[in-house]
């Protein structure tokens, strides 16, 4: 039986890869922009290779970015039945096999790109992203969803949510006003805005005359 990509776009289908060293000659020879990609923030939920289900980053990545507002990779053609950048697709699309992860699993976590790898030392973004990275930190969304379970913490969690919320927001539409940056960008210099984050949680935002408000699901 043949192990040979069937390219049949399962994988492309569940979420563009993690880029690793390699992939930056991907950038340099202008095959990736930035705005393809989208940052996975330390302590951003993701779901990590054998995992049984979605557990805080360690430390930041960066990844294709999905499309029509799903994971799926922003260069798979559904249509077509076939990537639109096979010829020179990140390492971790080579390596991946149906019929055997363990090259892919060799790899991952390891050597992995990050935003400020992909840019000039002297780029007028990175000055916005170290702020950004002080200012606007991802919670530690593991405790979040113990305080949820507790009826006695969830006021004050929620309230402390909705005030990082509107500094996320505020400080995303300052920096793209004054740098002029076009979604994508701005997703790969901040990263998914905080409320997005908070979605797997069950906590849903909306917004109201007072302002951005959070809400549990089931509430």
């Amino acid at each position: 039986m043949s192990t040979a990509c069937r390219r049949c776009g399962t994988c492309c289908m569940q979420g563009g890869p993690a880029l690793h060293g390699p992939d930056l000659a991907l950038l340099r020879a202008g095959w990736l922009h930035p705005d393809n990609l989208i940052t996975v923030r330390r302590g951003e939920l993701a779901l990590q290779p054998l995992a049984a289900g979605p557990e805080p980053v360690v430390r930041e990545f960066l990844k294709l970015a999905g499309q029509g507002g799903s994971w799926c990779c922003l260069f798979y053609d559904e249509a077509a039945g076939g990537c639109r950048c096979y010829d020179q697709r990140p390492m971790a699309c080579g390596l991946l096999d149906c019929a055997d992860t363990g090259p892919l699993l060799a790899v991952a976590g390891q050597d992995l790109l990050t935003r400020f790898d992909c840019l000039e030392p002297d780029a007028p973004l990175i000055p916005f992203m170290r702020e950004h990275e002080h200012a606007c930190p991802c919670p530690d969304l593991a405790a979040v969803g113990r305080d949820l379970h507790n009826p006695q913490a969830v006021d004050e969690r929620l309230a402390q949510l909705e005030a990082a919320v509107r500094s996320d927001l505020r400080f995303r539409e300052q920096a793209a006003q004054s740098l002029r940056l076009s979604l994508g960008r701005e997703l790969f210099a901040f990263g998914r805005p905080l409320f997005q984050l908070l979605q797997p949680l069950g906590i849903q935002a909306r917004n109201t005359s007072a302002g951005i408000r959070l809400t549990l699901a089931h509430s």
